[in-house]
């Protein structure tokens, strides 16, 4: 890989490169707008050129600066490489599927091809990068344990498999959603028995995941629902393998695979959570095949077919969710035949976003827990009462119908589109042709409006700001050129952000974008 291509966009020193250029770009642009005026730059086409360049490259380093912020919120893309393949990929659309799907290979695995090599990072997550012997798929996986985790413990413990969406990594949502926090405190209080955390990287190759095995494709399917789960049980023998202690739950793209993989085998996952999925695919090679396939994968129709085995659904979305995770959680909840069930928890906001799978994480791990069937399949101690009595359980939002309220102003609107526009016309212009006039005049110039009698002649901004101190006006005259240049480049930058925003369908209030950034930079 070369240099370019392996940047990271997660560290804080990238982060910090880029907040410093732009900061210094905007130092210089202030300081180089009364150079390009008519009377100091008589060329148009330099003197537009420099302008342009004043205003745009800090423009496009304090919107690098926004990007690498909310990309270290939930570590989506790695390296500048990754992201240079996603965009080709979107550019250039999806590669459609060189077959139809096809059914898992279920051949015997022998024992030395599930051993995996875990090394524990800074963070106390485990991770192993493993060769699936079927599909072979070579991705990390990582594992999430208890604090007072020990192997030959004695104690049986329930796995939670959680899936990450596209684009996105399986050690980003398991670092930036307090997952270890979170499973910390919930075995601590009784809410669950005593579990493990696992996040196979769905990352096979540069296009939108797979939910299922198609020819010509990586085997997704056989890696996630079947591989993984063997070679975890076969590398921590504390772990049950009774389907009641397994949950597979996800986030996005991730929380659609996730269901119709617990749908698909349910001997081995007796519950599934959804954090703002969808009911039908959207993303990956499951669009190529078809509407009457699509229509057998929607998620509410294979509930209303299956026969009925005891399934367990958490089904959470935002009412405000662009991607249609709320009704899709209702789809699901009106198909669903007893004994299978579906609870679903449709806050009335949160977008498709970051701080809402924050707030909702302890939320499943309650839910998860407010059944017995769980502790029973690891041999612990009931924790349906207290997983009940929880706030976390409390904070579930039961609907039956989905009421979308919109704010007028909020980041996913045209109308907060419109005011930024607006306001980054306004600035823009401001700075163009005014604020390069904002300096200290020379004699000459201070002479000319002296002798002037012209009673519509009133004193400059420069005039007035020549008339104090040289160094209090040379620095007051320097403020107001980067003030005005920081407010252009400030508002142009946000302009981006709600236009990238309403493509993208994540933030819907304003405060879980201030959460993410004070997520992510305190």
């Amino acid at each position: 890989m070369s240099i370019l291509g392996s940047i990271s966009l997660t560290s804080f020193r990238t982060l910090a490169v880029v907040a410093a250029l732009a900061l210094v770009s905007l130092l210089a642009g202030a300081f180089f707008l009364p150079r390009l005026t008519p009377a100091r730059c008589p060329r148009r086409a330099r003197r537009w050129l420099g302008r342009t360049a004043v205003i745009l490259v800090p423009t496009l380093l304090v919107t690098a600066a926004g990007g690498l912020v909310f990309n270290r919120s939930l570590g989506i893309v790695k390296t500048s490489g990754d992201l240079g393949r996603l965009a080709a990929a979107t550019l250039l659309g999806t590669k459609k599927a060189a077959g139809e799907e096809t059914k898992p290979e279920r051949q015997p695995i022998e024992a030395s091809e599930l051993d995996a090599t875990f090394e524990r990072g800074d963070d106390g997550m485990l991770t192993a990068t493993w060769t699936g012997p079927t599909s072979g798929i070579t991705q990390p996986v990582y594992v999430i344990v208890p604090r007072d985790y020990a192997p030959g413990d004695g104690k049986t413990y329930g796995v939670i498999e959680l899936l990450h969406g596209y684009p996105g990594a399986a050690d980003g949502i398991l670092q930036n959603l307090s997952i270890q926090e979170d499973l910390d405190n919930a075995i601590d209080a009784g809410i669950i028995p005593p579990s493990i955390v696992v996040a196979p990287s769905l990352n096979v190759d540069e296009n939108e995941h797979d939910c299922a095995d198609f020819s010509g494709r990586p085997a997704v399917f056989t890696w996630t629902a079947h591989e993984v789960p063997a070679m975890i049980r076969h590398n921590f023998p504390g772990v049950s393998s009774d389907r009641n202690a397994w949950m597979i739950g996800g986030f996005s793209s991730g929380a659609y695979c996730a269901v119709w993989t617990a749908l698909r085998t349910p001997e081995t996952f007796g519950a599934a959570a959804m954090l703002s999925g969808y009911d039908t695919q959207i993303e990956g090679q499951m669009k190529t095949q078809g509407t009457q396939y699509l229509a057998d994968n929607t998620l509410s129709t294979m509930l209303a077919t299956r026969a009925p085995d005891g399934m367990r659904i958490y089904a959470m979305a935002a009412a405000d969710d662009g991607a249609g995770g709320a009704p899709a959680a209702l789809a699901m909840a009106n198909a669903v035949k007893e004994p299978d069930s579906v609870t679903t928890d449709i806050p009335p906001t949160g977008g498709h976003a970051g701080p809402l799978w924050v707030e909702k994480v302890p939320t499943m791990l309650a839910w998860w827990g407010s059944s017995d069937v769980v502790s029973s399949a690891v041999g612990a101690p009931p924790t349906a009462q207290t997983a009940r009595a929880s706030s976390a359980f409390g904070s579930i939002v039961a609907a039956t119908t989905v009421t979308h309220r919109s704010r007028p102003l909020a980041p996913n609107t045209f109308a907060a589109l419109a005011v930024m526009c607006a306001l980054a016309l306004c600035f823009v212009i401001l700075t163009w042709r005014v604020a390069g006039n904002w300096r200290l005049l020379d004699k000459n110039e201070l002479a000319d409006i002296a002798l002037s009698r012209s009673r519509f002649c009133r004193p400059t901004v420069a005039a007035v700001l020549s008339a104090l101190p040289r160094p209090i006006g040379a620095g007051a005259a320097y403020l107001a050129r980067l003030g005005c240049l920081g407010l252009a480049v400030s508002a142009s930058s946000v302009l981006i952000g709600i236009a990238s925003n309403i493509a993208g369908g994540f933030y819907t209030s304003w405060g879980s974008v201030a959460l993410t950034l004070t997520r992510t930079l305190g």
